[in-house]
């Protein structure tokens, strides 16, 4: 039997670390845009995405330089209130859209969005279609030109029915910063696997979602490392939509893919990897230390052959982790 071989990563190209979930003044967040791009940018980051809700802000002529870049976007929202005037909300979807590659722009069905252009939040109360609503809200950042993003399912409180099948998807979010420390709704693995095991083709993104209102740490703690040969929105975007990436909240990924039938990752010093596969039974395997006083930087995996998916997860004894980005062995 032919043993495969998939690169995790490009051979060529530098790192980029950035954050695509973020808040400032011009929605719910503390920080001017000013004081964050300060903020992420004292941090080592070298591109950022102002996620507002429901406005789209495009700060690239003020912020972009050699070094540190803006991806315009925007967070959309539909809302799902309870039917009793409160205005709680029982679930809500979260997508975002950030401004695709230069093609994406051009074959746009609808105008690109402006700086400070305002999307409408979809209103629904009492119950829902989910699905409908989270293919409605996608649909629209895809025909303004945007990649379209899930944020956050857990803390959004809804279902799988509700979301796992939304078309144009481009990726999960499985980290978020800001609802970890809030309330501990902010890993999102297992819908990812559940999406992977059902023969998806989505990548998956950390973010920090920062809000910066002091209450908890929700700042620089969620980002996504990028391999690219220069840091331009054309060039990021286009390795993020190749999956040319690793998300993380701390541990780096220097190299991961499978050689030879075997998968195998090269890291920063960890407690842990996870090999996670799909989808028989006891696909997939850890490598642990013995204890907290050691660490790995190296683990293996030799496939078995039938394995669907691969991805790689490498977390250290504070449990902050890094996350590969899945391949796939064609066996689908």
């Amino acid at each position: 039997m032919e043993k495969i071989t998939i690169r995790g990563f490009s051979e060529k190209g530098n790192w980029y670390k950035g954050n695509l979930h973020s808040h400032t003044v011009n929605s719910d967040g503390m920080l001017t845009p000013e004081q964050s791009v300060k903020l992420f940018k004292e941090h080592g980051f070298h591109f950022l995405c102002f996620s507002e809700h429901d406005k789209y802000t495009d700060y690239r002529a003020q912020f972009d330089c050699e070094d540190f870049i803006i991806l315009p976007g925007l967070e959309a929202s539909a809302v799902l209130y309870y039917d009793d005037g409160s205005g709680r909300r029982k679930k809500v979807h979260h997508i975002h859209g950030i401004l695709g590659t230069e093609e994406m722009q051009k074959n746009a069905a609808l105008p690109l969005y402006q700086h400070n252009d305002i999307h409408p939040v979809h209103k629904y109360y009492g119950e829902w279609d989910g699905a409908a609503a989270a293919q409605k809200l996608a649909d629209e950042m895809i025909q303004h030109g945007m990649i379209a993003t899930y944020n956050h399912p857990i803390w959004s409180r809804v279902r799988e029915s509700e979301f796992i099948n939304t078309e144009g998807i481009w990726a999960l979010e499985i980290f978020n910063y800001n609802t970890v420390n809030e309330s501990y709704t902010g890993y999102d693995e297992t819908y990812f696997d559940v999406m992977l095991r059902e023969g998806k083709k989505i990548f998956a993104f950390a973010s920090d979602d920062n809000h910066n209102e002091g209450l908890f740490d929700d700042a620089c703690g969620g980002y996504i490392v990028v391999k690219a040969d220069k840091l331009t929105h054309e060039d990021i975007v286009q390795n993020m939509l190749a999956g040319n990436y690793y998300s993380s909240s701390g541990p780096e990924i220097y190299d991961w893919g499978i050689r030879d039938g075997v998968a195998y990752v090269d890291c920063s010093p960890v407690y842990r990897i996870d090999f996670i596969a799909g989808n028989d039974v006891n696909d997939g395997i850890t490598r642990m230390c013995r204890s907290y006083d050691e660490t790995i930087a190296y683990g293996e995996y030799e496939l078995k052959g039938h394995e669907t998916y691969v991805r790689v997860r490498c977390t250290d004894k504070y449990g902050r982790t890094a996350w590969s980005n899945p391949v796939w062995t064609g066996k689908i």
